[in-house]
């Protein structure tokens, strides 16, 4: 398995969970972000870039005028090569594995490591976690896909209820790169009490709203 990291700091933390903690009126979120430096953006479905090099969507995030209802931020992604990637590479050609390795190369904080596997893909998402558990206590919902579904990785899950908001930590498939990728991410949305939270498996639904 590849894996490109961008790890979240205490920094990042705070402002997440600060925007977690907020009443998202009209303007909020952007007053929020443009005290924090996020970099409007535009590129790819970014709203903003953080000052630390992550992406922030969907694009509609962040308007002065307008009552924001979720934004996303990722931190990992994982790709899983097979053999018509190294067939490939092997015949000088583009693949999903050279795609994976030039997906932020833009920016050297993000880490690209070629080898390497699930457990640490997985180690990327519990430091995250407990980022926000120093925060907000333990979560609300720790969980992840069972073993043996053939269909659905071995996702990790986590999520917090923060007043009329949710925080989630979660494992995913990746929409920028149509489900090639696999991505860890911090989701941030209005979510009323009475919403029961989704299974792991299903966390991907979130993001498409």
């Amino acid at each position: 398995m590849a894996l490109l990291l961008r790890p979240l700091d205490d920094t990042l933390a705070d402002q997440l969970v600060e925007l977690a903690r907020l009443s998202w009126t009209d303007g909020a979120t952007a007053a929020a972000v443009a005290a924090f430096g996020w970099i409007p953006d535009g590129s790819r479905m970014n709203a903003f870039t953080t000052p630390g090099g992550h992406p922030v969507y969907p694009e509609s995030f962040g308007y002065p005028a307008g009552r924001d209802t979720e934004c996303v931020l990722p931190f990992a992604y994982a790709y899983e090569p097979d053999e018509d990637d190294f067939e490939g590479e092997r015949e000088g050609c583009r693949t999903n594995l050279s795609w994976f390795a030039t997906f932020y190369d833009e920016d050297d904080r993000w880490h690209f490591q070629r080898m390497s596997g699930r457990a640490d893909f997985d180690e990327a998402w519990r430091a995250a976690t407990a980022l926000f558990t120093a925060r907000l206590g333990e979560p609300d919902v720790l969980t992840r896909v069972a073993d043996g579904d053939e269909d659905v990785p071995a996702w990790h899950y986590a999520a917090w209820r923060c007043g009329d908001n949710a925080l989630v930590v979660g494992q995913c498939s990746d929409a920028i790169s149509y489900s090639t990728f696999e991505q860890a991410v911090v989701w941030l949305g209005a979510y009323p009490a009475a919403r029961p939270w989704p299974e792991a498996g299903e966390f991907w639904r979130l993001l498409e709203g």
